[in-house]
C-alpha cells in the first residue's frame, strides 16, 4: 500500500492509459507497448462498473466485448512478451 497521491511515486514522462468497455477501441494491443518509455495501465477488478480516476491521459478498450480483469491483464502481458521478444 502506497501512500496517495499514487502520481507521486511514478515515473517521470509516464504514459497513464486506463482500461474500460467504453473507452476508445484500439485494434492491435502490441501498439500500446512503449520500446523504452514507461506505462501504466489501470485495469478494473470488478465484475460490472467502471474504473474513475483522475489521473490517466486516455481510456481505451482492448476488445468489442467486456472482458474480466484476468483476460485484459493477460492480453497485454501477452503484447509486452511479444514486442520485447519474450520467449
Amino acid at each position: 500500500v502506497i501512500k496517495n497521491p499514487l502520481t507521486d511515486h511514478l515515473p517521470v514522462g509516464c504514459v497513464k492509459i486506463s482500461t474500460s468497455f467504453t473507452g476508445d477501441i484500439v485494434p492491435c494491443v502490441r501498439d500500446l507497448v512503449p520500446s523504452h518509455d514507461p506505462v501504466l495501465f489501470v485495469v478494473g477488478a470488478f465484475a460490472h462498473g467502471s474504473v474513475n480516476v483522475d489521473y490517466t491521459e486516455r481510456c481505451i478498450s482492448i476488445s468489442q466485448y467486456p472482458l474480466s480483469a484476468a483476460l485484459t491483464c493477460a492480453k497485454l502481458c501477452t503484447a509486452f512478451e511479444e514486442v520485447w521478444g519474450v520467449q
